[in-house]
């Protein structure tokens, strides 16, 4: 069990995640831009919550990869935002009718 746990910590975020969604190779290319290349602001925000959210990636995991791939993210308005958002999600009866991009 130990061992487990050990292997779980050494793991980065992105390995971490492709356990819960699968290979990278086989998620959205809008999403893989979004997380390595757009600039953070609400509407990348809000599309990034709403994949992660909507494939039960857990929310700190889901922001700790995001400020990981991209530095700029790494603060805590993003956090705070990405947060907020990720729990919209979570709590909407309909969260596609959230999503304005």
């Amino acid at each position: 069990m130990a061992a487990a746990n050990a292997n779980a910590a050494a793991m980065s975020p992105l390995q971490a995640a492709e356990q819960h969604l699968g290979s990278i190779n086989t998620w959205p290319s809008s999403i893989i831009f979004s997380l390595f290349a757009e600039t953070p602001s609400p509407r990348i925000i809000e599309y990034l919550t709403y994949f992660f959210s909507s494939n039960a990636l857990p929310k700190t995991l889901a922001y700790k990869l995001y400020s990981a791939c991209n530095p700029e993210a790494a603060n805590e308005l993003v956090r705070q935002l990405f947060y907020t958002r990720f729990s919209l999600w979570h709590s909407s009866d309909s969260p596609a009718t959230l999503l304005v991009l």
